[in-house]
């Protein structure tokens, strides 16, 4: 996700592999909900999205780590219940999200199987996989589909898309929490550099830099220990606006 505004701009940068996963799906999840929307225009980011998604998913054990994840989220919220100034109703309408998410989550396989089973999704996945430019001279059962009513299309586009809204729910929701239960803290680099470290083991950082600064962060490290080092965009000298930089960082735990 892209946080910007007119003022500032939010890097995030994960320190554990599958937060780095979530923030991965969460990206992707965001191209193929625009390329639906574009799907006349560009159907073949469509397709690009729809299988980079699912070759993703494949690879990695997502329902195992995010069931892990949001069973400890929903039981610390459980613990702030008994807080005297939470407000219950959020609390419980975030707790009941979480069950809901947990619901779904054992039928990832199934997803991923309707989605590897599609016939037509089968017999053009694999000419997407490779890398260079295609033609529709290379895939004429595509030629064919595309030429059907725009309001099939988009019935069959809606239809793929669904199979992955519970997966884009629950990665969403442990993302959401993840940003919203940090804040973020006011610091200014003498050097554009920094290092850091936490006894907590930390999921990821954020760093919000004035646009103004034109520079950008350089982030290394891991869950207890990380580097942070200010950069020019690529072509561009900005030796003094990295000498002294204005910024928040917020660090996200587990």
């Amino acid at each position: 996700m892209a946080f910007t505004d007119n003022q500032h701009i939010i890097y995030e940068y994960p320190l554990q592999e599958r937060v780095r996963t979530y923030l991965r799906l969460e990206h992707g999840f965001e191209q193929l909900n625009v390329n639906r929307e574009l799907f006349q225009q560009q159907p073949d980011a469509f397709f690009q999205s729809l299988f980079s998604l699912s070759d993703l998913l494949e690879r990695v054990d997502i329902r195992t780590e995010l069931s892990k994840d949001l069973d400890a989220q929903q039981q610390r919220l459980k613990q702030w219940e008994q807080h005297p100034q939470v407000d219950r109703q959020a609390l419980r309408t975030t707790i009941e999200e979480i069950g809901d998410c947990q619901q779904f989550l054992p039928d990832i396989p199934k997803v991923l199987r309707e989605i590897k089973d599609d016939a037509l999704l089968a017999s053009i996945r694999q000419r997407f996989s490779q890398p260079g430019i295609s033609g529709l001279f290379e895939l004429p059962q595509l030629q064919l589909w595309l030429s059907q009513e725009n309001e099939l299309q988009q019935k069959q586009c809606d239809a793929w898309c669904q199979l992955f809204q519970p997966i884009e729910k629950a990665v969403q929701l442990k993302l959401t929490l993840m940003r919203e239960q940090s804040s973020f803290s006011d610091m200014t680099l003498t050097s554009g550099f920094m290092q850091g470290s936490s006894e907590q083991p930390l999921a990821m950082l954020r760093i919000k830099v004035p646009k103004e600064s034109s520079v950008y962060p350089v982030i290394s490290g891991h869950r207890q220990r990380f580097t942070v080092r200010f950069m020019p965009l690529p072509g561009v000298s900005n030796t003094q606006s990295i000498q002294s930089v204005q910024l928040e960082i917020a660090r996200c735990a587990q």
